[in-house]
């Protein structure tokens, strides 16, 4: 069990060094940006919670492989799905916003910590024995749980995106390239790949052959997805404006 716990205090350093080492694509008054950071945490953590409670209670969560962890961590509160955070995460940034008047796109410099820390966290589920994949023929790729069956490691496969992803950010940060869309395209690219890799899961289908988990995706999906899409359109009104003006 420990190896969990290991792997979610390295990405959270990471996360932390990321945010210092890149340079910053917002500014906001300190005030502001603390406000939106503590509304990031708040909303990320009552969307994991609250948005993996109907999976607990009714079922739509994968059966737990001979040998895993328990569900939860000690807290009276179930599991946690990290797709919930991401939505509430966002959503409770987005609360924020609102509140203060602030118009400006904030997320470009979540991007790349939030890609560390989650691919270090899926590689902690792996060492765990948690959100372990279906059962599959023995095989080099394979990973084998407490009871000795092969699975297919949807964790490293999940792992392996985020990390790449970090790479492809890390870069862009550098760059300065897509301020306004470096999160909501991370997050949209993440929530097709977490769809596909749904069907690789235990979780029960509910409704049209899908998961409780594949539908988070897709609301994953319009949120990131409609907004990389909405501030590409008026990214690209206002080049043609100024490239009328010329």
């Amino acid at each position: 069990m420990i190896g969990y716990p290991l792997c979610v205090l390295l990405g959270l350093c990471l996360a932390a060094l990321a945010w210092w080492w890149q340079p910053r694509s917002t500014t906001l008054p300190p005030g502001q940006a603390q406000t939106l950071r503590l509304g990031a945490l708040a909303g990320a953590i009552l969307g994991a919670y609250g948005l993996q409670l109907p999976a607990d209670l009714l079922g739509f969560a994968a059966p737990l492989p001979p040998g895993a962890p328990p569900l939860g961590d000690g807290l009276p509160l179930g599991g946690r799905t990290v797709l919930g955070g991401l939505l509430g995460g966002w959503l409770g940034v987005e609360g924020v916003k609102a509140l203060a008047g602030i118009r400006q796109p904030t997320g470009g410099d979540f991007a790349l910590p939030l890609a560390l820390a989650l691919g270090c966290g899926r590689i902690g589920c792996w060492w765990a024995g948690c959100c372990a994949g279906t059962p599959c023929a023995p095989g080099w790729f394979a990973t084998v749980d407490a009871a000795g069956t092969p699975r297919l490691p949807v964790q490293l496969l999940e792992a392996a995106f985020h990390l790449a992803a970090a790479g492809v950010l890390a870069v862009a940060a550098q760059r300065r390239a897509w301020p306004t869309t470096r999160l909501a395209a991370y997050l949209a690219c993440y929530a097709v790949g977490r769809f596909l890799l749904e069907f690789w899961r235990q979780h029960p289908p509910i409704a049209l052959g899908l998961s409780w988990h594949q539908f988070l995706a897709m609301a994953l999906f319009g949120l990131a997805g409609g907004t990389w899409l909405w501030r590409g359109l008026r990214r690209g009104a206002a080049d043609g404006a100024i490239a009328s003006r010329t």
